[in-house]
């Protein structure tokens, strides 16, 4: 027999069973541990895997089956509130006529009832105003897509942990496009973000030439832990997911989860995010205006960020002959800043010894040569314009 669920106010999954309501209490894998909703002192538990109870603990009250058969009227009644313009009174008649004696004897007031049918249609009609805090309900309306498919697909919020909430939207279509793909890319975007989320993080894949989006997440942070829990669930939700190659920003957090979370995937930095932070270094060390004013300067100070076209193992040996060509040495003074900080970014200081030392970043990740050989984006772009 298939798993019975009633929903909660809050709109989250309560599983009926023998006669009792259980609400989610943890899941351990496969394994869905379910707790009595009547009581924090009842010991009654239910362990489901898949569709089916595979351990159940007794509890210490007795059932209570029209209290469940309430619960299910009023998600009916809900559901019904929506589509139709019936008049809250008329479909409160219809409702209750319905009912056996003793489950309509444990019915909510009408003016309670009537608050609720209004508080739907009213959530369904209008713009929700932003939630003031984190453990606000998400309508069922914004859970599924406009074919009924499911579309909220994870929420720690379900599991009653509203801090640091992640919320990550996708379709089962969606993850298969992106198991079939073998190039990701992703984007976050944090002054567009709702309130109570830090940033607005976006996974895309090609499909028909195109960088289109497959995977919507509201993030808390932009910490390491909360990109490995983002992985985590990705791949809980779709197992054999590993892309070849991960196109992201300049981020050490996210590069240090992708290569936890998918430990064979080649991570590549955008070559718009690496020119961005040469002209922002440019513009720290007061040299914008020359920048704009001498063609000459901007001229040689944009090799540097070409670089990434050079094959890998050609860079170190490009990087050195630009510092030893006329127009570095001669403006050594003035180049010094930039140089220094393109040197122990993304080349390597020299040690003692005539060694270079790992780079923030290494050539392999901004280098765009190969990628160029497999016609492959260099940039993201693209998925920041969708």
């Amino acid at each position: 027999m298939p798993l019975q669920f009633i929903k909660s106010q809050r709109g989250h999954d309560l599983l009926i069973h023998d006669g009792f309501i259980h609400k989610r209490e943890r899941t351990i894998g496969e394994k869905v541990i379910w707790r009595c909703n009547e009581s924090k002192n009842c010991t009654g538990r239910a362990h489901t895997m898949q569709d089916s109870v595979i351990k159940y603990k007794e509890h210490k009250h007795v059932e209570n089956r029209a209290k469940i058969e309430v619960k299910k009227t009023i998600n009916k009644m809900k559901e019904n509130a929506i589509p139709t313009i019936m008049p809250t009174r008329s479909l409160l008649a219809e409702t209750s006529s319905k009912l056996p004696s003793e489950v309509a004897g444990q019915m909510p007031n009408p003016k309670c009832l009537k608050r609720t049918i209004q508080r739907v249609r009213n959530i369904s009609e209008a713009v929700l105003a932003n939630p003031q805090t984190s453990n606000f309900e998400i309508p069922d309306q914004f859970r599924l897509t406009l074919d009924g498919d499911n579309f909220l697909l994870y929420d720690s919020g379900d599991s009653d942990i509203y801090e640091d909430r992640i919320l990550l939207f996708s379709t089962e279509r969606n993850l298969n496009l992106l198991k079939d793909s073998e190039h990701w890319f992703s984007d976050g975007k944090f002054s567009s973000c709702p309130n109570l989320f830090y940033q607005f993080y976006t996974i895309h894949s090609v499909f028909h030439s195109d960088i289109i989006p497959l995977v919507y997440v509201l993030l808390p942070d932009k910490k390491e832990i909360t990109y490995k829990k983002l992985f985590q669930e990705l791949k809980s939700l779709k197992p054999d997911l590993c892309p070849k190659s991960f196109m992201v920003d300049f981020e050490k957090a996210v590069m240090n989860a992708i290569k936890n979370e998918f430990p064979h995937t080649k991570i590549h930095g955008c070559f718009f995010h690496l020119s961005q932070a040469v002209w922002r270094q440019i513009q720290h060390h007061g040299l914008a205006k020359q920048y704009s004013d001498d063609v000459k300067f901007s001229l040689e100070v944009r090799k540097l960020a070409a670089l990434a076209f050079v094959p890998v193992d050609k860079v170190i040996e490009s990087f050195e002959l630009l510092l030893e060509s006329t127009y570095y040495i001669e403006n050594e003074q003035m180049l010094s800043p930039l140089i220094t900080y393109f040197e122990g970014t993304w080349i390597g200081i020299l040690d003692r010894r005539g060694n270079r030392r790992p780079p923030l970043f290494s050539i392999e990740i901004w280098n765009c040569y190969d990628r160029l050989q497999e016609s492959l984006p260099r940039t993201n772009n693209k998925i920041e314009v969708a």
